[in-house]
């Protein structure tokens, strides 16, 4: 890493990361006969199993550098150049062969011993202004170019030992790009008049939008697994010397969790009950609070998913339910007793 003042306002921080990786899997697949089948659970009996070998070395050199421009004496904008590596999940590529004859048709879930790692080139460019007395506002723009993103595929085989049953398998999508913009603001409010001056806020939103291409079977272009459009905390604050509360209000939207539609799979579409399976979006109110008594004791409490927030499944379109979870709210409390004497 180097860093270079070119003036008084403008700093360059470049560095330069190696990372060798070795990585050596062994599965063992069974090959199951469809017409021979067990006469006590009527199941196709396992008749071959054989190894399948993967991995590999490689080295990647991964570069960064960022620039940070002082505008003023509370502002700076940044800009940032990062490359970065995500390397497969090892049960992803060794993993053992699950098949569940009790589904219709037959689900089957493979590893895949020839994944690659993925590779991303990530752009940033952040403004952020300090505030009065003690608070941060934050604006910026992500742009992360990606190859060989690991996707988890479901599909249908018309060959193959797995012909007909829908079999769940990770692979290597062909590219894909993320976009989008952040907020965040932070303040403690201490302006205000009276016990108001106790409040404060920390709050932020991102909207994000991705592209996926090169998915086997599917010519669409879909977003990426596990990326909500839209997403946003808000933590109302209030401390004083002897108490402090925190409020959370989270929220993710819709996303999809696995994809599973293949061209022409129905003559419904993408939105359909054959479509991609989304997680529900989810919003979620959690509460804590602490107070202090004297012998360096507290008194504590929380309450997680106030408002019973769901949880699930569905395929395409929201009307096209898989499943529907509710946990209820969860209650805490006790007494904390602090060891360091405080000044």
């Amino acid at each position: 890493m180097n860093s270079i003042d070119l003036s008084s306002r403008i700093r360059l921080v470049t560095g330069l990361r190696f990372e060798a990786t070795h990585l050596s899997t062994l599965s063992v697949n069974s090959v199951t006969d469809p017409v021979l089948t067990d006469p006590v659970t009527g199941n196709p009996v396992v008749t071959n199993n054989y190894n399948v070998h993967g991995g590999g070395d490689y080295l990647d050199v991964l570069p960064s550098a960022s620039l940070r421009i002082a505008l003023d004496k509370d502002s700076n904008l940044r800009l940032v150049y990062g490359r970065g590596l995500a390397r497969p999940n090892p049960q992803d590529m060794a993993q053992a062969v699950s098949i569940d004859n009790t589904a219709t048709p037959t689900a089957v879930s493979l590893g895949n011993p020839t994944l690659k790692a993925e590779h991303a080139n990530n752009y940033d460019v952040l403004y952020e202004r300090y505030l009065k007395p003690v608070g941060l506002f934050q604006v910026g723009y992500f742009y992360k170019d990606l190859s060989d993103p690991i996707v988890q595929t479901q599909t249908i085989p018309t060959t193959g030992i797995y012909a007909g049953d829908k079999v769940s398998q990770p692979f290597n999508a062909g590219s894909a790009h993320v976009q989008g913009v952040e907020f965040g603001y932070q303040q403690h409010l201490s302006f205000l008049p009276g016990p108001m001056r106790g409040l404060g806020i920390s709050a932020n939103y991102s909207y994000t939008n991705s592209t996926t291409n090169g998915l086997p079977g599917r010519s669409d272009h879909p977003a990426l697994l596990r990326q909500a459009p839209n997403t946003w905390n808000i933590s109302p604050t209030f401390d004083t010397k002897k108490f402090s509360m925190r409020v959370g209000m989270t929220y993710n939207g819709a996303m999809i969790y696995q994809y599973q539609w293949t061209d022409g799979a129905d003559s419904v579409g993408v939105k359909g009950p054959s479509g991609y399976n989304y997680l529900y979006s989810h919003y979620q109110i959690d509460v804590q609070a602490t107070y202090k008594l004297p012998y360096n004791l507290s008194v504590y409490g929380y309450g997680l998913n106030l408002n019973n927030a769901v949880f699930g499944f569905y395929n395409g379109s929201p009307q096209y339910v898989v499943q529907r979870e509710y946990y209820k709210p969860t209650y805490a409390g006790g007494l904390r007793y602090n060891f360091t004497r405080e000044r």
